[in-house]
């Protein structure tokens, strides 16, 4: 067994609070994780969701500065 099995879409949702039509739509955006498949069904890979977060996270940490620099002005 791999120490870090991939997920599920389901299980990805339920791992980072964020609903289906969530992902679905972060994915039409072209900021949704990579994904693979396993017969026609999309899994995600660790390394993919730590990626996918730290990308989230880096995009809310601009935002933030940019409302703290606009709120300076």
């Amino acid at each position: 067994m791999t120490a870090n099995p991939s997920l599920k879409i389901s299980e990805f949702c339920a791992a980072e609070r964020i609903s289906r039509s969530r992902l679905y739509i972060e994915w039409q955006r072209g900021t949704g994780p990579d994904y693979f498949l396993v017969g026609s069904h999309r899994r995600i890979s660790e390394a993919a969701r730590q990626r996918w977060r730290q990308a989230r996270e880096a995009e809310a940490k601009a935002a933030r500065e940019t409302c703290s620099d606009e709120a300076a002005a």
